[in-house]
This record gives C-alpha cells, sequence and structure tokens, in this order.
C-alpha cells in the first residue's frame, strides 16, 4: 500500500527544478538549429525544412531528458550532486556549439573529436595545439578558465532565472513522460514517412545539421560486397629484400629538388599569385590533371614518400627503415638533406620518411614555427640554410634536397614589412574565428593568396640560385602540395574535412633534366598523383622503373594505371572514406567492415551527381577492387 501510494504522488508531483534555466537552453539550441540551416545557404526545399524540424524536436528531447534526471537528482541527491548537474547540462550545452564549428569547418561531430583526440597521443596532440598558433601556457590558461568559468556561469544563470520568473509553471513527472515517450514517436512518424522520400545527397548533407547527426531511422545506403579484404601492408624485411636484390649502375646523379608546400590548389596558382612558379610550370612539365592522395597532411606524406596509398599509413609507423624511394635513391649514391619548416614529428611522421633517427638523411634541419614564431619565419630560415649549403662544394651533384614550406598553412604568414598584394585582407587569426562565413570570405582568400605570394618569393630565390650556380639545366626539380585547401565552394572551410575537389587537387610540376623525355608524351590528357613522384624520378634516372613495390607509376609507363585514390583525415588511424576517381568518375566510398564498402556519392567530370546502381559500379570498377582487395 504504501508503495502505491508513494509511485501515485511521484506521477502527480510537481518537478521540483527551475524549468525556465533549461527553457534558455533550449532557446539557444534550437536557434543554433536554426542558424546552421540558415547560414547553409540553400534553398529551402522538402530537404531543409524536413532536418530543421527533425533538428528542433531532437533539442526538445535532448533537454527534456536532462529535466528529468535533473529533477531526480534534486529530489534523492544531496544539493552539491543537482548543482553539479546544472553545470554538466550547460557544457552539454556549449558543447553543440563547438560541434557547430567542427561540422562547419571539418564536418565532423564534437564527439568523433573526443574519440579522435583521446586516440592520439599525447606528444602529438600537443603538436596539434601549436599549430593552432596559439602557446601552450595560453591553451592551459583557457582550459583553467572552462573549468571555473562554466560551473559559475550555469549557476548564476540557473538562480537568475528562478529569481526573475513570476511564478512556477506546474509540470508533472505524469506530464513530462507522456511528452518524452510522444517525441520519440513523433521522430519515428517523421522518419517512417518523410526519411525514405529524402534525396539520398540531399539526406548526407543535410543530417550533420542534427543534433544527434543522425535520424532514429536511417536511410538504407548502397553496399558492395567484396570477396577479399584489403591487401596487408608488406612486410619491411619482404621490401627491403626485393629492393636491395635490383642491381643498379647509375653513371649520373643530378641533383634532386623536392618541394612539398602546405595547402596549395592548382586554380589558384596563377602568374599574379605566383608568378614564379607560374614561369616555371610553363618551361617544364604540367600534366592534365593532379591529385593528393589524401586530403591532410600526415597521409599525403606517406604517399609522396612511400609511391603507395595512404590505406596503410598508421601501419606504417612500426616500420623503422623509411622510404623506400630515399632508400633506393641512397643505394644510387645520393645524400639526403631536409630543410623543414613543418615539424615532422607530427603523426609521428619523421621515422616513416627518413628511418629510426632520420638515418637516412645526411643532413637534417628542422625549424619548427611555435609561438610566437610564425611559418614565414620557419620558411626564411630553411631556405637561408639551404642557400649557404648548396654554395659548397659537396652540393653541386648527387644530392636529393627536400624542402617543406609552411608559409600557406592557416594562419597564412609573411613577414610584416612583406608589400601584401592581395588586400583588403583578414588581419585576424582566421582559423578559430567562429564568425567565419561566406560573408567574409575573400578577406581570408586574399590573405591566403598573400601567403602563397611570398612562398613563390622564396621558391624563385631558390630558382635564381641554381641558375646562377649552372645547377639549374641538369636539375630534376619536384614541386607540389600535400593537399589543397577549400573556402566553402562545397560548404567547408580549409582542408582535412571532405574529399572536394579543392581539397584534393594541389598542383605537381616537374623538371626532369632538359625534359626531352618528357616531351614525347601527352602531358595534356596525363592524369598523375603523389604516389607517381618517386617512381618517374627512379625511371627517368635508370632508363626504367624495375621496382614493383609501388601503388604510383612512372609518367614514362605506356599503359598507365587509369585510377587515382584518395583518402580522407581520419585522425591517427588509418582512413576510413576514399575516393576512386577513372577520369570520368569519381566514387566516394566508406569502409563498414573488413569487406563491405558504403558508396556515398558518384560524380562526373565535371562534378554533376550521379546515380549509377551499385553493380555498375562494381563493374566499373572491378580492376582496382581486384588489385585493392586480395
Amino acid at each position: 500500500m504504501e508503495g502505491g501510494k508513494s509511485s501515485k504522488s511521484f506521477w502527480e508531483r510537481v518537478l521540483l527544478i527551475n524549468p525556465y534555466y533549461f527553457a534558455l537552453l533550449l532557446i539557444g539550441m534550437m536557434s543554433l538549429n536554426v542558424y546552421h540551416v540558415l547560414t547553409l545557404d540553400q534553398a529551402w526545399t522538402l530537404s531543409p525544412i524536413y532536418f530543421l524540424s527533425y533538428a528542433l524536436m531532437e533539442s526538445v528531447l535532448e533537454v527534456l531528458v536532462f529535466v528529468f534526471i535533473g529533477n531526480l537528482i534534486k529530489t534523492y541527491l544531496p544539493k552539491g550532486c543537482y548543482y553539479g548537474f546544472i553545470s554538466f547540462c550547460f557544457l552539454f550545452f556549449a558543447l553543440h556549439y563547438v560541434d557547430f564549428i567542427l561540422t562547419r569547418f571539418m564536418d565532423i561531430s564534437v564527439f568523433y573529436g573526443f574519440y579522435w583526440v583521446f586516440d592520439e597521443s599525447l606528444e602529438n596532440f600537443i603538436e596539434l595545439l601549436h599549430l593552432t598558433g596559439i602557446s601552450i601556457q595560453l591553451w592551459l590558461l583557457i582550459l583553467g578558465a572552462v573549468l571555473v568559468v562554466i560551473p559559475l556561469t550555469a549557476v548564476l544563470l540557473y538562480r537568475l532565472t528562478g529569481k526573475f520568473a513570476q511564478k512556477p509553471l506546474k509540470i508533472t513527472h505524469k506530464g513530462l513522460v507522456k511528452t518524452l515517450c510522444c517525441l520519440p514517436l513523433g521522430l519515428l512518424a517523421l522518419d517512417l514517412t518523410m526519411t525514405p522520400r529524402m534525396n539520398r545527397q540531399d539526406y548526407h548533407y543535410y543530417q550533420r545539421i542534427l543534433p544527434w547527426k543522425s535520424t532514429l531511422i536511417s536511410q538504407e545506403e548502397p553496399i558492395i560486397h567484396l570477396t577479399k579484404p584489403l591487401k596487408a601492408l608488406s612486410g619491411e624485411k619482404e621490401i627491403l629484400r626485393r629492393v636491395h636484390s635490383v642491381p643498379l649502375a647509375v653513371e649520373h646523379k643530378p641533383n634532386i629538388y623536392l618541394f612539398v608546400v602546405e595547402s596549395l590548389r592548382e586554380d589558384i596558382m596563377t602568374a599574379d599569385v605566383a608568378r614564379h612558379i607560374d614561369a616555371f610550370r610553363k618551361e617544364n612539365v604540367r600534366f592534365g590533371k593532379t591529385y593528393s592522395n589524401a586530403n591532410c597532411t600526415q597521409e599525403a606524406w606517406y604517399s609522396i614518400f612511400s609511391g603507395k596509398y595512404p590505406f596503410h599509413w598508421a601501419e606504417a609507423k612500426k616500420n623503422h627503415s623509411g622510404s623506400i624511394p630515399l632508400q633506393i635513391l641512397k643505394k644510387m649514391g645520393y645524400d639526403i638533406h631536409v630543410y623543414s619548416a613543418a615539424q615532422l614529428k607530427y603523426y609521428g611522421m619523421d621515422p616513416v620518411m627518413f628511418g629510426k633517427k632520420h638515418y637516412l638523411a645526411d643532413s637534417y634541419h628542422v625549424f619548427p614555427h611555435y609561438f610566437p614564431v610564425e611559418a614565414w619565419e620557419s620558411d626564411q630560415k630553411a631556405i637561408e640554410t639551404f642557400l649557404v649549403d648548396s654554395n659548397k662544394k659537396w652540393a653541386k651533384e648527387g644530392n636529393v634536397f627536400i624542402f617543406f614550406i609552411e608559409s600557406t598553412h592557416f594562419n597564412y604568414s609573411w613577414p610584416k614589412d612583406y608589400q601584401a598584394p592581395f588586400t583588403p585582407y583578414s588581419s585576424e587569426r582566421t582559423h578559430l574565428r567562429v564568425s567565419n562565413s561566406i560573408n567574409n570570405i575573400e578577406l581570408i582568400k586574399n590573405r591566403y593568396r598573400n601567403s602563397i605570394h611570398y612562398m613563390d618569393c622564396l621558391f624563385g630565390k631558390v630558382i635564381d640560385h641554381l641558375k646562377e650556380q649552372n645547377l639549374y639545366d641538369d636539375a630534376v626539380i619536384l614541386f607540389t602540395a600535400d593537399h589543397g585547401e577549400e573556402f566553402f565552394e562545397e560548404g567547408q572551410l580549409f582542408h582535412a574535412s571532405h574529399l572536394s575537389q579543392m581539397q584534393t587537387e594541389p598542383p605537381i610540376y616537374m623538371k626532369l633534366g632538359s625534359n626531352q623525355r618528357a616531351k614525347e608524351l601527352n602531358l595534356k590528357e596525363m592524369r598523375i598523383s603523389q604516389v607517381d613522384l618517386f617512381p618517374t624520378v627512379i625511371d627517368y634516372l635508370l632508363g626504367n622503373q624495375p621496382y614493383d613495390v609501388f601503388d604510383g607509376e612512372s609518367i614514362f609507363k605506356e599503359e598507365r594505371n587509369p585510377y587515382i585514390i584518395s583518402a580522407r583525415f581520419n585522425g591517427p588511424r588509418a582512413p576510413r572514406e576514399f575516393f576512386i576517381h577513372d577520369g570520368d568518375q569519381k566514387c566516394i566510398f566508406r569502409f563498414q567492415g573488413r569487406q563491405d564498402l558504403e558508396l556515398r556519392v558518384v560524380k562526373g567530370a565535371n562534378g554533376e551527381v550521379l546515380e549509377p546502381s551499385k553493380e555498375e559500379i562494381q563493374e566499373r570498377f572491378s580492376p582496382i577492387f581486384k588489385s585493392l582487395f586480395n
């Protein structure tokens, strides 16, 4: 009997909490939902209206769950626990704003962001903080402020809303639970009636605005089932055995100069932005289409220096021998010299490229730009160090000079006394601004162009110096970037967010001595990616490419692989999403298990969305599937 009375009084009892505080959080969340849809700048068709409605209902349901839990805590637990929960609710609310920023910039959720951060090593996490251009001391101060400010703000808002409430809202447990039961049913009703009618691309595009990043019932995605899993990474000892079993005879060893620049895109490399690079590409080897093998730095570095697709870049970190192409060049008698403004410890990539304790490098100059040092300062030091070295006797022949240039990484930097040609430009740290939008994107793009203009001057210094020293004519020069950069052309900002044309089509230019062999090729129709760089250099030096350890191919090969592969950033883990491009169709896939690929989208040569069946895709790309999955 007593239990029955208690149960009845519980359902009829009015909530003890301050509902106005939670109403304030709900208003904030719903405002964010509306703002997110409005700033996508899309036409008001059925899709945005549906997903906005769904987002608003998810927000209401989320807040009501907090109301229910909060009331239980206030009823049965000490007062301190309740105020702790109030602070937690405000923190959770603040995370929705962080989620908005991550979604807009990188197309990832805050929950994925936490998963990514906690999967990082401490050393690399610190490197990521350095990349922001903010000192570690300031980050610690921000963290401390957050830990203090959020609880204080939460309690202050709670008390203010309670104080200014004219009268309490008489909400019973019974009414709250009924609403909590009805809202999921409403969402399910929306799912059953509307979700199947959504265009699949609209569904992918708009579901990211949802607080939970998914509807309760998701659309069924087309899955391509493969007979075997992804081909495993070959053992380090086996690859070394195969490489060193090939006899080499090299009579002439021209110097090789490799420039790996941060965040460049081919369509911005015009004569007014980068006149030295523009002149270089017009005089030398350029291609019809060029691609990065990833939209992020670490995976692209792996592909450049291994000649392999980036699927196994994370696993390759357990090896200690370094880049196979560099080992081959060492076997030819080359010395290797590194001049880097980038911190090569980023994601533990220095041993992947240059071996344990960078033993492959005969000289190793790294000038990381930790706050308050800016990227342009590190670039300047790297180039000046090279210019001094290149005057020495040993620098005339048989050397590989590798440059990592960073000025063009956001924040996009150049010297204060440098005459910036593109104005007006953003004077603020571009990547940390929540207000980044299409409205001020030209200011950011001008800042980007100015950083390229400065980087181009450094490149011009090197080229002029080589010509003055009579080292240019015979030289092998490779110029590329790790990936591209996007400015909301397809809805994202900067890079490492999705596999758009802007993020995956950096420049690749070559000078192969006098370029005589290259002149015999149909370069305007040729499509190459970063994995082809070193196979081409080896072929140029030897007259053939005798190694079977690369995914990339020499540009001199008669029957070239028509497929380009580029992978998406996935933190410290192996890529989960990638595209295959055959020149006419670009298919984006996502791993769903070891032998299943989810087909995300198919686009034509001009970026138009296509709707082929999964059977057509499987047949069209069967050669590359057989090569990758065996």
